[in-house]
This record gives C-alpha cells, structure tokens and sequence, in this order.
C-alpha cells in the first residue's frame, strides 16, 4: 500500500462529469468537450455532498471538462480553485479526439509502459499524478479536492493498492466521490 506523505491532510478526489463526447466514444484525452445535462447534475450532487467536508482548496485539471465540474462544485463550497496540468488525463498524442474503436485496434490499453504515439503511457501519467498529490502542501490545508479524469483517478487507486491499473480495485465512476483519509483508508460515496 502506498501511502500519502500528508498524513495530517485528507484529499478527495473525483471525476469530472459526462461530456458529449463520453456519449459518443470519443476518446478526449487532453482534447475537450463540455459536460452533458447529467455531467452538470452529477457535479451538483459532489457539491452539495462535499460541502460538508471542510475543504478548503480545490485542484482540478486544467482542461474545460474538469475545470467545469470544479466550477460548478464550488458553487457549494466557495474555495479557490487552482488549475494545473499535472492533474490532466493520460496525453494519446496523435490519438487525442479520436473515436475509442479506433484507439483499440492501434494502442494496447493493457499496456502500462505502452507510449501513445507523440503522447504518454500510463506509467508517466502516474508518476506525474503522484508527484503532484506529494508536493500538496499537507502544513497549509486539512481537507482538498481533486477534481480529475478517469486515467488520474486510476493512477491514485493503482498506486494506492499497488495494484495494475486496469484492476477491479481501480475501476472509477462519476457517481462516487473517493476519499484517502488521514489515516491512509480509502473511502468511497456513492451519490
């Protein structure tokens, strides 16, 4: 098990709300598309849950998807929000937009040293993510949240257990708000 060097500190994390291009099976990557009706309600029920847990800082992903549901969680909260591209989903490169069906016959998913073409493995997108989780400045902050993609969460739960990425423990929903507690146990709320 891996364990946070915030001990002091909580951090919630969760995944940005359905887009179209979820819908569609676009794989976005670090391209963009805006939430769906239910991304948008999704990320009202974070917030209205997450306004109970004292957080006092907000991190999200730089890109519009995550930015977005930070924003409309923090409707609830009224924090700062910081973006940062080191919480960003895993980069495909030249596969970035590219339908999911297409991704598959050309990229081994399973892979995690596999490099996208002109993009990143899920490796790299883990050691970046974590890095970034450990530099969080646990002396100034109590209780933050992450607002992240899929392949980020993923990174967190397969370093967390210790597990490959693609492991049942890892397996991510929009619908659940996960926590790494200050005595190191991970928490799940479903919505």
């Amino acid at each position: 098990m891996w364990y946070i060097k915030q001990k002091t500190m909580t951090i919630y994390f969760v995944r940005h709300g359905e887009t179209i291009w979820n819908k569609k099976g676009i794989l976005q990557g670090h391209k963009n598309s805006p939430l769906t009706y239910k991304g948008i309600k999704s990320a009202k029920k974070k917030g209205k849950v997450l306004n109970k847990k004292g957080i006092e800082v907000i991190y999200s992903s730089d890109l519009g998807r995550c930015f977005q549901t930070a924003e409309i969680i923090n409707k609830f909260l009224g924090v700062k929000i910081v973006k940062t591209r080191q919480l960003r989903e895993r980069d495909f490169g030249n596969l970035n937009g590219k339908p999911d069906e297409m991704i598959k016959k050309i990229l081994d998913l399973s892979n995690p040293k596999e490099k996208a073409p002109n993009g990143e493995s899920f490796n790299d997108l883990r050691k970046r993510v974590i890095a970034f989780i450990n530099k969080i400045p646990s002396n100034k902050f109590n209780n933050v949240l992450l607002v992240i993609h899929d392949g980020t969460a993923r990174a967190i739960l397969s370093k967390f257990y210790n597990v490959a990425f693609n492991s049942k423990k890892c397996s991510t929903s929009e619908n659940i708000i996960y926590s790494i507690e200050k005595n190191n146990k991970i928490k799940k709320i479903k919505l």
